[in-house]
């Protein structure tokens, strides 16, 4: 069995937008031309553009004039949504400061959600010791407040009743469903109306069965199975677009890794809802790479003829982050089973080697990238290859 797994870099490297910044400036664009699209003007806006704006103005125009209905939706997903409103400070912070666009939603998301538990438990220390109020810390206060109220208000001053922090977590909670579907969108009306200029030569070429995709684009599918090989079997382990989505049905999961431990970890529930395995349970997004292992394993074991092995993982366009280290781990270490992970320079290189220390281990990693039959190889992704369509 050969399975090929995708993280965004597969798609960074068709020259889609897909990163989290791509998303931003989109949603920008909105606010900045959504009046623009509403007036017959909108052909001279258009010539005096730059040219990233003109591909915006495009777009927005042909929405509102062919999918109203998503227009009006992406106008009331973006108002006044707290995560956007934040994540784009922290964009225009970062060009203030002369560093790149780079920006990690599940990260920032990550630090404000373990933050606000953490506050949670700081009013409610203080009122159970009889104030009828509490505080939460100044360190607290500092990472809360951009988030908390209006621009330049501050929550070290403020005091808290004990349903505070469960006001803000509905509405913290409220609009990262908010921003998921917008996100959505996005990727369903924007990126995946893009074809991609080149191919990938190390994947074209490959006989797949099954695709672990990280992303929720469907750009395999589109563009190296276009022909619906029934044969092939796809896994979008973090939920993928669909068309006819809403705000409570759409299955992208948008969340945070387990940061609770020991006795808090399933007895505190607090913020469950903000948790990656949570969503993918209550969103339904399963886990068939599972049943492709079991699958494998009831294989027979060994190496072939020439020493190849029985299976392959390839893996391209993923940093091997820690995060997925369960799942990538237990396919790695499958019995009989050769991966090749594809990198594209050798900074790229550097961090894979030190993200699979964390994912394996030094001693099992050494193990198998050394030998006649090393059973993961590093290899240099060749140039993408122009397509004409």
């Amino acid at each position: 069995m050969n399975i090929l797994i995708i993280g965004n870099g597969f798609d960074l490297a068709h020259g889609l937008p897909t990163k989290y910044e791509h998303f931003l400036k989109y949603v920008d664009a909105f606010k900045r031309f959504k009046d623009i699209c509403k007036q017959e003007s909108v052909k001279a806006d258009w010539e005096t553009a730059n040219e990233e704006d003109k591909d915006f103005i495009l777009h927005f125009a042909n929405l509102y004039d062919k999918k109203p209905q998503i227009y009006k939706e992406i106008e009331n997903l973006i108002s006044n949504n707290v995560w956007i409103d934040y994540f784009w400070k922290i964009y225009k912070s970062r060009g203030i400061a002369g560093k790149d666009g780079w920006i990690d939603f599940e990260s920032e998301i990550s630090r404000i959600i373990q933050t606000l538990d953490k506050a949670r438990l700081t009013i409610l220390e203080e009122i159970n010791r009889g104030q009828k109020l509490g505080k939460m810390t100044y360190q607290q206060s500092n990472i809360l407040s951009p988030l908390w109220g209006k621009p330049g208000t501050s929550c070290d001053s403020m005091k808290f009743d004990e349903n505070a922090v469960g006001y803000k977590k509905t509405r913290f909670l409220t609009d990262l469903n908010r921003l998921t579907r917008c996100l959505e969108i996005y990727l369903s009306n924007y990126v995946e109306e893009i074809t991609p200029k080149v191919k990938l030569p190390d994947i074209d070429g490959l006989t797949i069965h099954c695709v672990l995709s990280f992303n929720y684009t469907h750009t395999y599918q589109r563009f190296y199975d276009a022909n619906k090989n029934p044969k092939i079997r796809y896994d979008y382990i973090h939920g993928e677009t669909k068309a006819g989505s809403d705000v409570d049905n759409c299955n992208l999961i948008l969340g945070i890794d387990e940061y609770l431990e020991g006795y808090a970890k399933d007895r505190d529930n607090e913020f469950i809802q903000f948790k990656k395995f949570y969503q993918r349970i209550y969103k339904k997004t399963g886990c068939k790479y599972i049943d492709w292992m079991n699958s494998m394993a009831q294989m027979p074991s060994g190496y072939g003829r020439n020493g190849d092995a029985i299976h392959n993982v390839y893996i391209i366009g993923h940093s091997l982050d820690i995060t997925d280290k369960d799942i990538l781990s237990s396919l790695i270490n499958m019995e009989s089973t050769k991966t090749t992970i594809f990198y594209h320079s050798q900074t790229t290189l550097g961090n894979q080697i030190s993200n699979l220390v964390k994912v394996l281990g030094e001693d099992r990693l050494i193990a198998k990238v050394h030998g006649a039959n090393a059973s993961i190889v590093l290899q240099k992704q060749q140039e993408a290859i122009p397509i004409e369509h």
